[in-house]
């Protein structure tokens, strides 16, 4: 009997990846971090005989070139002046149209062949039913929407370990029921993500902890820190070019910068979170004492309002900059990549005074263009920032946030040249991060879980 060969036939694998914010036209839309890494996982991700990514998405624009992009859930005027209550149904009608499109498709989706990667919390589809039909499922953790609830509504006047033990009590007897959805969107949806989750991708170590403090007890401390793993994301940016060095030339004209100016940065979707109001008042408290009389100072907020208390917010943040007398406040909008590096080139500070950010992804941005940071002391910044190229502040309460911030800016504003090291030690730190080692991760860690 002669020799014969065999073929060993690998199944061909497939990723669902869920990102209710993916879609959208990212150059014009204040979306936030999370639906610009899920557009730049889709765009890193490059598929070949062994693995198909398929997207689904809200957003009415095909996310990257020949990818493989199902529109669900759409909404015609977009997501970003969505009030909370019409937030909240959009999240429904997602988990809804996305667990359903799935589970349709098991034959085209074969559970052991399909690994389900979910960019959203809140948003995501049912992964009960989902796990419950045998697939594997990886989370991406943008936010810890119980920690940020805590901190935006509540206060922080409880630790969210509390906040998320009074919800499984309600729940072991049955008195979940009486929150309202807003709030089942928020403690229900997560609890469900971790316990289903076979890989939780975290993007800093404080929030990991901060998951285990809340869940650890739910699927055992050490499952959870198995499942568990930390993925900073790093940066991505396009090359410079000579146009980005006429358009800063052109900007630094137009706003009358001068050698003895000095230029403050902040970047990010304008909302409460964000903590704009508590940099605005710690400038105003500098002017009110004095200490920058005489001084030329520049703040480009840059961004646009978007969700639920967005616009609110942003008439407040208007409100305070026009109480600046000394303090020259300009709000660019939002930037697109090329103005973004514009801009970047007119700083000597970047300022990210944020209550609650999980990542910090315009930090990274900005420690990239070699711009020092002043922060505030959250979650991904600890990890992200080393001592030479910047100052973290930690609030012991929002109240207590400006007098700590007036006190930081104004002992690096002093010294040019140290900011100019400082921007130095950014730069070569932010080089080390590159966001494709992040998309590789991500990628390897959901196909490991298909045997």
């Amino acid at each position: 009997m002669g020799a014969r060969d065999y073929h060993i036939i690998t199944p061909l694998k497939r990723l669902v990846f869920v990102a209710s914010h993916v879609g959208y036209p990212m150059d014009r839309t204040p979306l936030g971090g999370g639906a610009m890494v899920g557009l730049q996982l889709v765009k890193h991700w490059k598929p070949d005989a062994s693995w198909k990514p398929v997207i689904l998405g809200s957003g009415p624009e095909t996310p990257a070139p020949g990818c493989d992009y199902h529109r669900l859930a759409a909404r015609e005027g977009g997501l970003v002046d969505l009030g909370e209550l019409d937030y909240a149904r959009f999240c429904r009608d997602f988990e809804a149209e996305t667990t359903a499109w799935i589970l349709e498709r098991r034959k085209d989706l074969p559970p052991k062949d399909t690994v389900i990667v979910v960019n959203d919390v809140s948003e995501g589809p049912g992964l009960e039913e989902l796990a419950a039909a045998g697939y594997q499922i990886l989370s991406i953790w943008h936010v810890d929407v119980v920690d940020y609830f805590n901190k935006l509504y509540l206060r922080r006047i409880v630790a969210p370990e509390k906040l998320t033990r009074l919800h499984e009590r309600m729940r072991s007897i049955g008195a979940d029921w009486i929150l309202p959805d807003v709030l089942d969107l928020v403690f229900e949806k997560q609890r469900q993500t971790v316990y289903h989750s076979k890989r939780m991708i975290v993007p800093s170590r404080a929030m990991a902890d901060t998951l285990m403090r809340c869940y650890g007890d739910l699927v055992g401390y050490e499952e959870l820190a198995r499942r568990i793993v930390v993925v900073p994301w790093g940066v991505w940016s396009d090359p410079p070019g000579p146009a980005d060095e006429n358009r800063a030339a052109e900007l630094k004209e137009y706003h009358e910068i001068g050698e003895n100016t000095t230029t403050l940065l902040t970047l990010s979707r304008i909302s409460p979170e964000k903590g704009v109001h508590l940099l605005l008042e710690g400038l105003r408290l500098l002017e009110t004492s004095g200490k920058i009389a005489g001084k030329d100072i520049r703040l480009f907020i840059c961004g646009e309002p978007a969700f639920m208390m967005g616009q609110a917010y942003g008439r407040k943040v208007k409100a305070a900059a026009a109480k600046l007398k000394q303090v020259k406040v300009v709000f660019p909008g939002y930037l697109d990549g090329a103005a973004k590096r514009a801009y970047f080139k007119l700083g000597d500070l970047f300022v990210s005074p944020s209550i609650h950010e999980s990542y910090g992804l315009n930090v990274v941005e900005a420690m990239h263009a070699g711009l020092p940071v002043l922060a505030s002391d959250h979650y991904g910044v600890r990890d992200t920032l080393p001592p030479d190229a910047g100052r973290l502040v930690h609030y012991p309460t929002p109240k207590k946030a400006p007098p700590l911030l007036a006190a930081a800016l104004l002992e690096m504003i002093a010294d040019k040249a140290k900011l100019k090291k400082m921007g130095e030690a950014a730069r070569e730190a932010a080089s080390a991060m590159p966001f494709s080692a992040a998309a590789d991760a991500v990628r390897l860690a959901a196909l490991g879980l298909l045997k």
